[in-house]
């Protein structure tokens, strides 16, 4: 699949693709888009409370259900490490795992 670059306008596709599409889908509020209501994940709910552990757990438990939510279009990558860590004000999400029977990681922050 071919994209375009939200930040440079330029075309991208294979990984650098995935990874957009990916964070896309992380940093978007479920029930936020009107056409696509189940797009997007729970994790930007999370943003302003208290980064403490319990709501660290909870950001890699819903990152996890965001990949396997279909809507997204990001399931075909296969999460086996997700780990969130406090940055500055916000959320930094580590992926590890396997797309296109290969081992990739990448990080999103919020």
């Amino acid at each position: 699949m071919v994209g375009i670059d939200r930040n440079t306008g330029e075309s991208v596709d294979d990984w650098p693709q995935f990874v957009q599409r990916a964070t896309r889908a992380l940093t978007t509020p479920l029930d936020t888009r009107q056409k696509r209501p189940l797009y997007g994940s729970l994790i930007p709910n999370l943003l302003g409370q208290n980064l403490g552990d319990d709501v660290l757990m909870l950001a890699q438990s819903h990152a996890a259900q965001a990949f396997y939510n279909k809507q997204n279009g990001i399931g075909d990558f296969q999460p086996q490490v997700i780990v969130a860590s406090r940055q500055g004000a916000g959320l930094l999400l580590r992926f590890a795992g396997t797309w296109k029977n290969r081992q990739q990681t990448f990080e999103v922050v919020t």
